[in-house]
């Protein structure tokens, strides 16, 4: 299987449980070693970069973090300078991005005290003080109530847009995949079964025999929709 990241553009992998989708982006982040063949980034084997060289090349927010109960958020944000020579020394930057995401307010408080909608927001600013070129999230929405898991997929866009971020990102929800992903990767059984524009990928045609529902493709002034029947 061979498979290239569209540079500057946000790319959801979706598909049902157990199809591929998590394995391939635990190939990308590291977080699995393949067996055989390689993941190159600019056009050297991820697995030869040094731990710092590679978080300076690549931040990843996962589903589940770990909860520091006692923390502040500007400390917690303040890691991830981490894989710099001067961390913690970045004054300007730090600041810029908790303005960036709304956090300034919160700078002082526990990350105990914030709500989930929040909590992803500083782990976000985690990511973007590693000033990556890309940027991976893995279900980053599963835990976000309604108007959370929105906000969040509409930062990700302004990231994508003003800063040239290339994003990555595994999502369960194919309307949202639609809205706010320039291209998917659909998988089942362990194969990507189409790639391409997620409005040429996320159709009835392909999704409902993979995920086992039906559907319709209905055009909007702002976009297409999937509706489940």
């Amino acid at each position: 299987m061979s498979y290239e990241l569209k540079d500057h553009q946000i790319t959801t992998l979706i598909g049902p449980n157990g199809s591929g989708k998590s394995t391939l982006f635990k190939l990308l982040t590291r977080s699995l070693k393949p067996n055989k063949g390689q993941i190159l980034l600019n056009r050297e084997d991820i697995w030869t970069y040094p731990p710092k060289k590679y978080a300076q090349n690549v931040a990843i927010v996962h589903q589940q973090n770990q909860i520091y109960d006692q923390i502040q958020v500007i400390d917690l944000v303040r890691m991830g300078q981490i894989p710099y020579e001067d961390n913690f020394k970045n004054s300007d930057r730090l600041t810029k991005i908790l303005d960036y995401l709304e956090l300034s307010d919160l700078k002082n408080k526990d990350l105990s005290c914030l709500s989930g909608g929040q909590r992803q927001r500083v782990w976000l600013a985690v990511a973007l003080m590693q000033d990556p070129e890309y940027l991976f999230l893995d279900e980053p929405t599963t835990y976000l109530d309604l108007h959370f898991q929105y906000s969040f997929l509409k930062l990700l866009r302004r990231l994508n847009k003003e800063q040239n971020l290339t994003i990555c990102m595994i999502l369960h929800d194919l309307n949202e995949a639609l809205e706010f992903s320039d291209r998917s990767v659909l998988f089942n059984h362990g194969e990507i079964v189409a790639e391409g524009r997620s409005e040429e990928i996320l159709i009835p045609e392909l999704v409902d025999p993979i995920f086992n529902i039906n559907s319709e493709l209905i055009e909007t002034k702002t976009g297409n929709y999937l509706r489940q029947y």
